[in-house]
């Protein structure tokens, strides 16, 4: 008889599967990742060092129960969810959308689901868990004018996830954006990617695109392009 595998996380209330994108060779270190809250699942994030050890860690979290979908910014396609609905609530009374509800609705525009992460207090954390397409990606989220603390958001962001989001307030200037860009990933090595919302439209940089020497070109015509 055939033992059943145990289940590594528990099942949310709906029925999703979620698939994990990893290294092939990580999967010959299978782990059961078993947390007790989200605060020491993000503690232990931080601690692990491969992207399998991770991803098990981001599978956990978003299957708590706890998580209610925000329905008034969700759509058919792609949701958004929180730990803290009625504080959403309170604050989007008074005529305001906080800066990471902002970003969450461009990324769902863009096809990605999102789970909104609280800042626990003494503990490094980042804004959102996004999932596309069955995966997951950790993710830090920064607003900014694209004026001269743009290097000093990026620099922040990545000590807090190896993929930083970007939302543009105005119009920075692309060739001093894009060079700023380009330090950032030679900077800080553990930096995967960058997600710049021009409106409502997202550009995504890797590394390898932004090491690339033709870079700046490229870049120019990433953003400059109506789609």
């Amino acid at each position: 008889m055939i033992e059943k595998e145990p289940t590594p996380y528990p099942e949310r209330t709906e029925n999703v599967i979620i698939l994990v994108c990893e290294l092939a060779a990580e999967y010959e270190k299978p782990i059961a990742y078993q947390g007790t809250t989200i605060t020491n699942a993000l503690k232990d994030y931080y601690s692990f060092t491969t992207n399998h050890e991770k991803v098990e860690v981001l599978k956990w979290i978003v299957a708590q129960p706890e998580f209610t979908e925000l329905q008034r910014f969700s759509t058919a396609e792609n949701k958004i969810y929180t730990l803290y609905t009625n504080q959403y609530d309170e604050i989007l009374k008074t005529g305001e959308t906080p800066n990471n509800l902002q970003m969450a609705q461009k990324f769902v525009t863009n096809g990605y689901d999102v789970f909104l992460l609280s800042n626990p207090k003494a503990t490094k954390s980042a804004d959102f868990i996004i999932r596309r397409r069955n995966c997951l990606y950790y993710v830090e989220g920064k607003t900014s004018t694209g004026g001269s603390a743009l290097t000093m958001r990026l620099s922040d962001g990545a000590k807090q996830a190896d993929r930083i989001a970007i939302n543009f307030i105005g119009n920075p200037q692309i060739n001093i954006l894009s060079a700023e860009i380009t330090n950032v990933f030679i900077q800080k090595v553990g930096l995967h990617s960058i997600y710049l919302f021009k409106k409502s439209r997202l550009i995504v940089v890797t590394r390898d695109m932004a090491l690339s020497k033709k870079f700046s070109d490229v870049f120019y015509n990433l953003w400059w392009c109506k789609k």
